[in-house]
């Protein structure tokens, strides 16, 4: 255990402004999972996914001297993965690939309706999660929260990987369409495109 582990988000992210790498690597090892679960549940493809984490990580590096380290990193984080989604959409409709997406343009400064939004697609988000089948919610929460992939859910629930496949799917599914009909989200794009 490293002695960053015990710093909060603001303290290392005064440390990340000033270039420290480790700070960077902290705050990745903390939150990289768990935003890799959020992508997941607006990109189906894990590559894209993944993509969309690693993108954000490498514009928070580069933005590091504008970080503001009083606003809340965790929905800074939740709301740069809702603008590449928003970017990767647009881009789609403009046949543009994703390089070109404005991700930089991303607002460092929350304001107290975004947070609050954020907070209520988080809460609604465990609610589904929670109103989900047993074993589909399961599956989920080992893939989404744990990080294991198809062959080890299988593995430990005695399923096949198509069927834990199958199950991934319909939770996504299900969870994609009750955020993005939420009026938190349509805000949260409204809010996104006034910042673009």
């Amino acid at each position: 255990m490293g002695l960053l582990e015990n710093l909060t988000d603001e303290a290392l992210l005064i440390s990340l402004r000033q270039g420290d790498v480790k700070a960077f690597d902290e705050l990745y090892l903390r939150y990289a999972k768990k935003l890799m679960a959020f992508s997941l549940t607006f990109f189906t493809d894990q590559h894209l996914a993944e993509e969309a984490v690693q993108e954000i990580f490498v514009r928070i590096w580069e933005r590091r001297k504008k970080l503001d380290e009083s606003k809340s990193f965790k929905s800074y984080l939740f709301q740069a993965v809702k603008f590449y989604m928003y970017n990767h959409i647009r881009d789609r409709k403009k046949e543009c690939c994703l390089e070109t997406a404005a991700i930089e343009q991303i607002p460092v400064a929350q304001d107290p309706e975004a947070t609050l939004a954020y907070q209520e697609l988080e809460e609604l988000a465990l609610e589904m999660i929670g109103r989900l089948p047993k074993v589909q919610q399961e599956v989920f929460k080992l893939n989404k929260f744990k990080g294991l992939n198809s062959d080890q859910i299988a593995l430990q629930m005695n399923l096949s990987k198509r069927t834990i496949e199958h199950h991934l799917y319909l939770a996504s599914k299900s969870l994609r369409k009750g955020l993005l009909h939420h009026p938190s989200f349509s805000w949260l794009i409204f809010t996104g495109i006034y910042f673009l």
